[in-house]
């Protein structure tokens, strides 16, 4: 057996498995219930008094991710991989469907619908990303420390800084809105309740400080994705004019493609879609803007793309 595989099965397995720890934890700790997802669980799988299954239910959860972590590196290394992102996508996807099916045919019980399918999908995605990018942070040259050139690299320094920029500047255009509306902080206090208590009429919904907390988490989180992303790209196409026409138009297209979620979805918010509209605009050009400061090449590579087209 490689060492390899299996030291970062190991390690990917907990990672992964911590994520989803954590990830429950937050969701259990923002509605005001610490540790009552491991309870239900532990005491739909395992029988008998909730809290004293706890133990024995966080080993098997750790234990499981072994085998899920040793599998992904495996196959990451035999398919030689290297797309994390959509692998963990998958990865989530797949233990998603693991838990609904399992969870019926093992005890009877709907443990998804039980704890709320977009709580258990978002933690299991996470994690499915949790495992894929450990695994691949892993896989590099003997003596080069993954982990170093992670914090040290400019690309996650980059995307850190576009995508805080982006959720800060959400969060104060929202923050403006509801303070002259009179209801400071009831914009992330209804998307707090929407993910973690499933409530879907913002209208009568209190501003409740840990549905504030928990969604500002989240929505910072989401930047940092966005952000790396965005910053990941940029650098990987700089120097070639056509790949950055190419991600120029992709980002369009998502943007896109956000407004048009913005617009099916704005009814559980206390603002018009076109608010909501606005205020993920206002983010977009601040991350773009944030890049085309840092990456005057792409700005001259545009250029020259459009003066190679107008000659053709």
């Amino acid at each position: 057996m490689d060492t390899g595989i299996l030291k970062r099965g190991v390690a990917s397995g907990f990672v992964g498995a911590l994520v989803l720890v954590l990830w429950f934890f937050l969701v259990d700790t923002v509605r005001g219930e610490p540790l009552a997802t491991p309870r239900f669980v532990a005491g739909a799988l395992l029988g008998g008094p909730a809290l004293a299954a706890v133990p024995a239910y966080t080993v098997l959860h750790f234990m499981s991710f072994q085998v899920v972590g040793f599998a992904t590196a495996w196959a990451m290394n035999a398919l030689k991989i290297v797309a994390p992102t959509l692998l963990g996508l998958a990865v989530g996807a797949v233990l998603f469907d693991l838990i609904f099916y399992g969870s019926v045919m093992a005890t009877g019980a709907d443990i998804v619908a039980e704890l709320g399918w977009r709580t258990v999908l978002a933690g299991n995605l996470l994690a499915g990303l949790a495992v894929t990018y450990t695994v691949h942070w892993m896989d590099r040259p003997e003596g080069e420390s993954w982990l170093t050139e992670l914090l040290q690299g400019p690309v996650l320094r980059e995307g850190m800084i576009v995508g805080l920029a982006g959720a800060a500047v959400v969060a104060l255009w929202f923050l403006a809105l509801d303070t002259l509306a009179g209801e400071p902080l009831r914009t992330p206090s209804a998307m707090g309740g929407l993910v973690f208590g499933g409530e879907t009429d913002a209208a009568n919904l209190p501003v409740r400080m840990s549905w504030v907390v928990g969604y500002t988490a989240v929505h910072i989180g989401i930047g940092l994705v966005l952000g790396s992303v965005l910053a990941a790209a940029s650098a990987a196409v700089e120097g070639s004019p056509p790949l950055v026409v190419a991600t120029v138009l992709a980002f369009v297209s998502f943007e896109a493609l956000i407004m048009g979620i913005v617009g099916l979805v704005s009814f559980f918010l206390p603002h018009h879609w076109t608010v909501v509209a606005i205020g993920n605009f206002l983010a977009a050009a601040t991350m773009v803007w944030i890049l085309w400061r840092r990456h005057p090449q792409l700005a001259r590579d545009l250029r020259s793309e459009e003066a190679l087209g107008s000659t053709s």
